[in-house]
């Protein structure tokens, strides 16, 4: 292979990951917004957006879910669960004294 072969390979590989990697670092974006957002549902829209990879409305999905303040599922205990956060961490009843030293 000529020299001008070599050039056109390499200008084709270039290419192609660039392509490549361009589009990965698009369909990350609404990851990177919902984080920036502080959205409580961000790892649940970099899934949505990365399986956009393969589904492209799942990407438009995961872009409108990341601005908007929608939380999809229920992120906290049903209403008639009486335990709460205090309940949950029981302190030691009895701690054991810390050891002087002589």
């Amino acid at each position: 292979m000529d020299k001008i072969g070599y050039i056109s390979l390499f200008l084709i590989f270039f290419s192609v990951i660039t392509i490549i990697l361009g589009i990965v670092e698009v369909h990350t974006y609404p990851g990177k917004i919902a984080e920036k957002r502080g959205h409580p549902q961000k790892a649940a829209i970099e899934a949505t957006s990365l399986m956009g990879l393969i589904i492209f409305p799942f990407w438009m999905i995961a872009l409108i879910w990341s601005y908007s303040d929608a939380v999809i599922g229920n992120l906290t205990r049903p209403p008639d669960d009486k335990t709460s956060d205090e309940d949950a961490i029981e302190p030691d009843p009895d701690p054991a004294p810390e050891p002087t030293e002589h």
